[in-house]
């Protein structure tokens, strides 16, 4: 009985370090995480022309719960500099979910990919091209499919997703790209496991900083974030760890941030 009982308390701490409450994650649209952009297709008789789109700025809020299997977009926002359509230009263009409609779907916690059919309103400047049917704003219903890779708040989401909008003087085709990084809010004094040079990126810099802090004597800017593996050591473990992460699909570190300590030099 007393056996049973242990095994039901490994179980239920298990349970309660897999499956944390819903994550909220504010990501910023970002070209150099990697591609940002709509590529809209024309049918022939509407010139078959093809219309590169670059996303310039703009932000996302990803709801994930892992123990639900659910993901949800509570907002989103996108900048898109001007085009030419049909000899016309759209002016600035901004992109924003529609807040009446649901926006939801699901996530796979293993693999981090989520998928959520959300419908997004298009604006832009139509004093000219109304006379073509594009009357602002175009409203389109689509699924974002996407993967959530790093931790805490050093991290990418990248998504794509394509389907079809109709307006007045036909329909069209679209595909799009977008990649974005987590919104980096932690506090001065504050690192995430594994920043141990505190860039707010997890590179091959942060491994060879623990290396150097433990094997030259350069003493890393914030030692509390060398503990990647948690274990309350900063060791070559911890290095391994980062490299395997980094390099061999390992476990991520983890996700609370630590506090720099004066010592450390976290913060200066």
């Amino acid at each position: 009985m007393k056996t049973l009982f242990a095994y039901s308390v490994i179980l239920m701490a298990v349970s309660t370090s897999v499956f944390a409450d819903p994550v909220t994650r504010t990501a910023i649209f970002d070209p150099s995480v990697g591609p940002n952009n709509y590529t809209i297709q024309f049918p022939l008789e509407l010139s078959g022309a093809t219309v590169e789109m670059n996303i310039v700025g703009g932000s996302f809020d990803l709801v994930v719960d892992a123990e639900a299997g659910t993901a949800d977009l509570a907002s989103w926002h996108q900048e898109i500099d001007p085009v030419i359509l049909f000899g016309m230009s759209t002016g600035p263009i901004t992109i924003t979910m529609d807040a009446e409609e649901p926006a939801s779907g699901t996530y796979n916690a293993e693999t981090r990919e989520f998928s959520v059919e959300a419908t997004f309103n298009i604006e832009f400047d139509d004093s000219q091209l109304w006379q073509v049917g594009f009357v602002s704003p175009v409203s389109l219903t689509a699924v974002e499919e996407g993967t959530i890779y790093g931790s805490g708040a050093i991290g990418t989401v990248l998504m794509h997703l394509a389907g079809q909008g109709d307006f007045a003087g036909g329909s069209f085709s679209y595909t799009c790209n977008t990649s974005a990084r987590f919104d980096y809010d932690l506090e001065a004094n504050q690192a995430q496991p594994g920043d141990v040079n505190q860039d707010h990126f997890h590179d091959i810099s942060d491994p060879m900083s623990i290396l150097n802090d433990l094997f030259l004597g350069n003493e890393m800017v914030c030692r509390a974030a060398g503990d990647v593996n948690s274990d309350s050591n900063v060791d070559l473990s911890d290095a391994v760890y980062m490299l395997t992460f980094l390099f061999n699909g390992g476990p991520t570190p983890s996700e609370a941030a630590v506090e720099c300590t004066p010592a450390d030099g976290g913060g200066a």
